[in-house]
């Protein structure tokens, strides 16, 4: 079991919100005995508007590169940069709130479209009879009544 200080610890590492590097970049000396450069940066992480001589992949020719760079170029997945708890729970609030903002002004300002027909309705206490009723099943069996016939 972890004391409460090394959990604390742990915790405030894991949600910290600023990661430049990644820490969990693959150790190649083990597996295939290729010695890695020291104090590698991804191209993701390397500054945008530095002068490369690669511009579009930001490295440099002759520039030792990592053995798993095809892993870790411009064009492979994002790294996860992980977000604290509260600015998550901030974006979510942020996010539902616009959502459900936009659901009630639709609503309170009645601003969705018309129907593209007219609504039927049908003669004679709404066919109940036609439609298999009997007398006081009317409001199981009816249409819509028309309120224009007596």
């Amino acid at each position: 079991m972890l004391s409460r200080a090394t959990r604390i610890a742990l915790r405030a590492n894991s949600t910290s919100s600023k990661f430049n590097v990644p820490v969990f970049l693959p150790d190649c000396e083990k597996q295939y005995g290729v010695k890695a450069p020291e104090n590698y940066v991804p191209p993701q992480y390397r500054d945008p508007y530095e002068k490369y001589d690669d511009q579009q992949n930001r490295v440099n020719f002759g520039e030792e590169i990592h053995p798993y760079h095809d892993y870790m170029d411009m064009w492979s997945p994002d790294h996860i940069q992980p977000v604290s708890d509260s600015t998550a729970f901030k974006h979510f609030g942020i996010f539902f709130g616009a959502l459900s903002l936009f659901g009630y002004s639709i609503y309170a300002l009645d601003i969705w479209p018309e129907k593209p027909a007219m609504p039927r309705s049908y003669p004679y206490g709404g066919l109940y009879r036609d439609l298999g009723g009997k007398e006081g099943e009317e409001e199981l069996f009816q249409a819509r009544v028309d309120k224009g016939v007596n």
